[in-house]
Order: C-alpha cells, then sequence, then structure tokens
C-alpha cells in the first residue's frame, strides 16, 4: 500500500472518529430537545390546569351577578348562604364580598340600616398609616356591605373602595367595559405561610346598560372574589403528574417589573447550566386584564430521568467500528460512492421525468388548474374516504355567466385570458392544501371540498372574487363585467351513496342558479344530504 492510502485511510479514521463523536452529540441534542419537550408539555399542562383552577373560581362571580340580577334585594343571610357552599367547593376563595354603590344622600340611612347587622358599621378609609377612619364625604361610595367569611374579615366591613384611587381605577375599567378585573396582589394575613391575594371584581348593573354613560349610571355595585394565589396554584399542580419542577408564578401586567405571587422553592436556589438551558416561560390566559406567566426550570433528577447512555454508546460504538474496518471501508467507500451517485442520478431522472407527466396530464394547459381527469380521480378518492370516515364532502359547479357572447364579442383570445384569470381567482380564493379546484369543460369550473360542512361562505368569496376582477363584459344582460353562478351542495356519503347522484344535484344547484338571473350562489335542497 503507497503513502498516498495509508493518508487516506488515516483520513477516513480520523473522519470516522469525528463523524461519531459528531454523532453522539447530535442524539444529545436529539435527547435534550425532547426533554424540553417533554418539560415544555408538563409546564403547559399545570398552565392548564391554573387557567381552569382560575375560570372555576371566575364563575362564582358569574353566578353571584346572577343572583342579584335576579333578585331586587339580596339579604345578608342569602347572600352569606350562598357564599358559604361556594367557599366549602372552592378553597381556592379567601373571602366574597359585595359592595354596593352609595350616594352621599344614601349614607346614613345605608349606615343605619347596616348597623342592624353590624353594630359598628360605618363606611371608612384606610390612612396611609393603616389604620381604618370614617370615610370624608363624597359624591358616591362602594363600601363592603357584606363579607363571607365574617370571622376574620370584620375591618374589611364599610371599607370604601373608591377611597383607594388605584383600586377604584380598577373598577372604573371594570364598570366601564363590563369585564371582569383583578387587582394587584397583596399579602394575605393569618394564612400560616407567606400567601398573596388577588381581588377580583365583576360589575352589577340595574338593567341592561348598552354603553359607557348608561353603565356609570346604572351601576347598582360590585362583586369580588378574593383569591388564594398560592393555593390555587397547589391545587392545580397537584390535578398534574409531573413531578421535579421548579415554579414561580409572576405577574408582568407592569411590564419591567415584576411581582412574584408564588414559588414552589423553599429556600432561594442558585439553578445549574443545564438546568437554567431548559427553563421556560409561559404566559397565562389574560386573568382579569392581569398578565400572568409561568417561569418554570427542571431539577436536576427531572432530567437525569430523562437521560440516557445512548449518545455514549453511539459514540463508543462508532469508533470501535470506525478502528476495526478502516481498511474495508476504504474499498467499499469509493464503489459505494459511485453506485450511489449513478442510482441518484437515474432516479431523479426517471422522478423529473414522471413528474412532468404526471403534471401534463393532470393540469389543464390553458388555465394552469387541475384538468376534469385529476378531478374525477380526486373526487373518487375523496368519496370513498368520506365514506369509510363518516366525513362531509363539499361541492361547487361554477360557470362563467354569458361566456358564448364574451367570446362572440371579444375573440377567443380575449375568452381564454378570462378563462384563465377567473380560474386563478379561484384557485386563489381557497387556501386549504386539501381543496381540489378544476376545469371540469369549457366555462365551467368545479371545487372539491373535503371536511368542510359550510360551502356557501367560499362560494360567496368566490362571486365576490371574481367580480372584483372587473373584466368588462359590455354583451351580458347580468352586469358590465365577468360573472359567475354557481351551485353548491354537501353530501355525508354513505356505503350505499352514489357519487353520481351528488353531482348531479350540485349541477342542478347550478342550473337554479342560472335560471334565477345568475351571478349569485345556489344551494341544493337540503342543508346536509345524506344520499
Amino acid at each position: 500500500m503507497n503513502i498516498y492510502s495509508k493518508y487516506i485511510i488515516l483520513l477516513i479514521v480520523v473522519a470516522g472518529l469525528g463523524f461519531s463523536g459528531y454523532l453522539g452529540q447530535r442524539f444529545h441534542e436529539k435527547e435534550s430537545a425532547a426533554i424540553a419537550t417533554e418539560f415544555r408539555k408538563d409546564v403547559d399542562d399545570k398552565a392548564s390546569a391554573l387557567e381552569r383552577e382560575i375560570l372555576l373560581n371566575i364563575e362564582v362571580l358569574y353566578a353571584f351577578r346572577g343572583l342579584f340580577d335576579s333578585s331586587e334585594h339580596v339579604t345578608a343571610k342569602e347572600f352569606a348562604r350562598i357564599a358559604q357552599s361556594f367557599i366549602v367547593r372552592h378553597q381556592d376563595i379567601y373571602a366574597i364580598e359585595w359592595a354596593p354603590r352609595i350616594t352621599h344622600q344614601q349614607r346614613e340611612p345605608f349606615e343605619l340600616t347596616q348597623q342592624r347587622l353590624f353594630t359598628d358599621f360605618e363606611i371608612t378609609q384606610k390612612l396611609a398609616s393603616g389604620m381604618l377612619v370614617a370615610e370624608q364625604q363624597h359624591s358616591e361610595y362602594f363600601p363592603i356591605a357584606y363579607v363571607e367569611p365574617v370571622a376574620g374579615n370584620e375591618f374589611a366591613l364599610g371599607y370604601n373602595l373608591a377611597s383607594n384611587s388605584t383600586r377604584m381605577a380598577a373598577l372604573a375599567v371594570s364598570r366601564d367595559l363590563d369585564l371582569v378585573v383583578a387587582s394587584a396582589s397583596t399579602p394575605l394575613l393569618g394564612q400560616g405561610r407567606q400567601q398573596y391575594g388577588t381581588l377580583v371584581s365583576i360589575p352589577v348593573y340595574q338593567g341592561l346598560p348598552k354603553n359607557v354613560i348608561k353603565r356609570r349610571e346604572q351601576i347598582k355595585g360590585f362583586v369580588l372574589l378574593v383569591l388564594k394565589v398560592s393555593d390555587m396554584f397547589d391545587r392545580a399542580v397537584q390535578r398534574t403528574a409531573a413531578k421535579g419542577i421548579y415554579f414561580t408564578l409572576e405577574d408582568r401586567t407592569l411590564g419591567s417589573e415584576i411581582e412574584v405571587l408564588y414559588s414552589n422553592q423553599t429556600i432561594p436556589m442558585q439553578f445549574s447550566v443545564a438546568q437554567s438551558d431548559f427553563s421556560y416561560t409561559k404566559p397565562l390566559a389574560s386573568v382579569g386584564r392581569r398578565n400572568w406567566s409561568i417561569n418554570a426550570i427542571p431539577s436536576l433528577g427531572y432530567i437525569a430521568e430523562r437521560r440516557s447512555m445512548m449518545p455514549y454508546l453511539i459514540t463508543a460504538i462508532g469508533w470501535v467500528f470506525v478502528l476495526l474496518g478502516s481498511a474495508y471501508v476504504y474499498a467499499l467507500l469509493r464503489r459505494t460512492t459511485l453506485i450511489e451517485e449513478e442510482v441518484a442520478q437515474r432516479t431523479q431522472a426517471l422522478e423529473e421525468a414522471k413528474l412532468k407527466l404526471e403534471q401534463l396530464s393532470q393540469t389543464d394547459a390553458l388555465t394552469k388548474i387541475a384538468n376534469r381527469r385529476f378531478f374525477d380521480e380526486a373526487f373518487n378518492h375523496e368519496w370513498l374516504r368520506a365514506v369509510r370516515q363518516g366525513s362531509s364532502l363539499g361541492l361547487m359547479m361554477i360557470d362563467i355567466d354569458h361566456f358564448k357572447l364574451y367570446n362572440d364579442t371579444y375573440g377567443h383570445q380575449a375568452g381564454d385570458e378570462c378563462l384563465a384569470a377567473v380560474a386563478q381567482a379561484i384557485e386563489q380564493t381557497l387556501n386549504r392544501k386539501a381543496d381540489v379546484v378544476a376545469r371540469y369543460g369549457g366555462e365551467e369550473f368545479v371545487v372539491l371540498l373535503p371536511d368542510t360542512k359550510d360551502c356557501v361562505v367560499p362560494a360567496q368569496r368566490c362571486l365576490a372574487n371574481i367580480e372584483a376582477l372587473a373584466i368588462p363584459h359590455r354583451a351580458s344582460p347580468t352586469s358590465n363585467y365577468i360573472t359567475v353562478s354557481i351551485g353548491v351542495s354537501i353530501a355525508l356519503p354513505k356505503q350505499d351513496s352514489r357519487s353520481e347522484a351528488f353531482i348531479h344535484q350540485t349541477d342542478i344547484a347550478l342550473y337554479e342558479a342560472k335560471r334565477s338571473g345568475r351571478n349569485r350562489v345556489e344551494i341544493a335542497d337540503g342543508a346536509l344530504l345524506s344520499l
């Protein structure tokens, strides 16, 4: 063996060892990508569980709004009874409150009425020191009249929500837009651990106001929920299977100012680069106009459980194989390469020829869309598939109105250009890959719509888009421009159904569209036909 051959073999050995290492690295990256995908799915599952938990709690607000809408006056006993039943079933709820709108003229009789229930009741405000004092005179107040449970929340009774400008701004948005709105979180006392709560409110109106002015005039008050964020997150996490994930629930409503609402890290932790590479932030659906997101990082145990020895085995086996088979590889490499190149060239030539023939046999030369032959094959295929799967099948038959007059007036070359323009307009209107647009014959086109129960909307779009081409047709008694008539039909094929009947009834619908004045869409008898 000459020196050149030895260098070639050495190069192959070095390349083989390097390639084996590369393969091992690629498998490691693929494995990491699979772990990342699984990790994100686990986090997404927990985010979905939390969103469901939030929605379940917010449904309580709508239930109470229904209560106040259906009753002229809800008593404290009624409120307490219903609120207690919800709190038992929704353990994430810290408190349920009712804050009616009270004008200054109503303040004194309101306070006297409330004092029959709560002896020391008065409308209050909170000073900067945290002390509650009697509220000053204002045109209106939103004091908390009912709260459940009362125990531990006595201080909230009478508190005027409007005395806090930030909170009142949130209530104003809720009132003006008739929306559920959540406030920024605040620490909850007496929960045995650091627990944040968020106040979620929904407006209650007199009647059904339709605009902002009416809503401000007819506002009756607000139903409020105080939700325990940590408990709510814990409950959502417990409903999913994945373990070994560190979560942080963050409020990003203020953009750069991020507020941590919850974390399952008992102490601050330093994460490794391997863990940080998998970190994932999942935004939640808007919670009462608050932007919450979950920031998650896997534990080392979570990653280790999903790692395998496969990347290392691949590298080791590759090295052994290269070292033992380098001589044989050199002999085969050249021969194999030549054979593969020849096969590839011949295969490519055959594929190109086959593709060209298929395109020629299935494409209409004038309009560049599918021809009748291709449509017939596609129709038979989709018909049988619809029978097997029990799916629906839509069909549109399109005919250019007064096309013979157009040819007679403008000539056959203009007629050909018109056909091509109409064909392209139909094809561009339909954007699903499964839809088939074909020239059916002459000035008639056909559109096959698998898995659809609505042919009318796409047909109307075709009608509008073709008319929008503004192709002049001064000889047409229907319009000054080229228009089309469209017959549509939808079927649910069965084993004993006849495809010819489906095409026939679509053709009848097209005939009816032409008979009824053209430039219109006509639907076959029956919205959904089972032939």
